[in-house]
């Protein structure tokens, strides 16, 4: 599978602007190297975590940058022009999608982020499917994920986060319409010190279910009694399908802050619609205490 990056940098000559003067050229080259070296930038990368239905193998959109809320109100940046997008393609720890390089930001107290897509071609949008169906895709502005960084006038720093776009949670379909909706519901980490958890999936599911339909989901907080993603409750920080490799199974959570987590096996993953509310019976509920960069294995048996 062929995977790209989308590698946007803006050159340091678009931000500033000099009147009449004699200063040199090489003069002004070292003036902005200066300039650029005390100024706090950023790097953002883009994974996702697959949708329920393992039959979508395209949810295509385009993409033309990020949107911050900050102390200061909200900060965009933009590429010079949009990237289509196939975001299962994101859905493997080679698949991450870099948005930014050590772009540079204004100063302020950065608290939020969430994808920009480009309005002007929604309808380049849509989801494909194993049969060769083609559906339309609508796109909803979702809620701004969590960050914190801060840029100071004048001060150098350097940021690296990774947005995560779980499609589980974000892609609903209504049958009257035969059409998908993308609201994207996102976490973001620090790239430097995210974690996973994986393991090998050893249930015997009851009568009618099966590990070839199952999920894990991962709830922040100790001793959560595990939902399902209705909007309404409990809601999962984080989910993987039980993947199939030959005659075991096996599960990854990745890009995982520290801290401590809930982990719940169902064996009626795909039949979660993030619209309704389902009872998807979790078992194999475990407490897990995760550290920084931490790669956590934890077989479920």
């Amino acid at each position: 599978m062929v995977r790209f990056m989308a590698f946007v940098q803006r050159s340091a000559w678009s931000r500033f602007s000099f009147g009449p003067s004699g200063i040199c050229r090489a003069s002004l080259l070292a003036l902005l190297a200066l300039l650029a070296g005390c100024e706090g930038s950023v790097t953002m990368d883009l994974a996702t975590e697959l949708p329920a239905d393992p039959n979508i193998t395209q949810v295509t959109t385009n993409i033309r940058g990020l949107e911050f809320t900050t102390s200061g109100g909200n900060k965009t940046l933009e590429f010079r022009g949009s990237e289509q997008v196939n975001l299962l393609d994101l859905s493997d720890d080679n698949g991450v999608l870099r948005l930014f390089t050590d772009e540079q930001l204004s100063d302020g107290n950065y608290t939020g982020v969430r994808l920009l897509f480009d309005e002007n071609l929604a309808n380049d949008t849509f989801v494909s499917t194993s049969a060769g169906q083609r559906f339309s895709l609508n796109l909803a502005n979702g809620d701004f994920a969590g960050l914190s960084f801060s840029i100071e006038d004048n001060e150098r720093s350097s940021d690296s986060f990774t947005l995560v776009l779980d499609l589980r949670k974000s892609l609903t379909f209504d049958n009257r319409t035969a059409e998908y909706t993308l609201t994207p519901s996102m976490r973001t980490v620090a790239t430097a010190r995210a974690s996973r958890i994986e393991g090998i999936v050893n249930v015997a599911c009851p009568a009618g279910q099966s590990l070839a339909r199952g999920a894990v989901y991962l709830f922040q907080g100790r001793d959560v009694t595990p939902d399902d993603i209705d909007s309404s409750g409990v809601e999962p920080f984080a989910t993987s399908p039980i993947f199939n490799s030959g005659n075991s199974f096996f599960y990854t959570l990745t890009f995982l802050p520290a801290g401590d987590y809930t982990l719940a096996l169902t064996c009626l993953g795909n039949d979660d619609n993030p619209s309704t509310n389902e009872d998807l019976q979790f078992r194999n509920v475990v407490n897990v205490r995760l550290g920084d960069g931490e790669t956590l294995t934890l077989n479920l048996t």
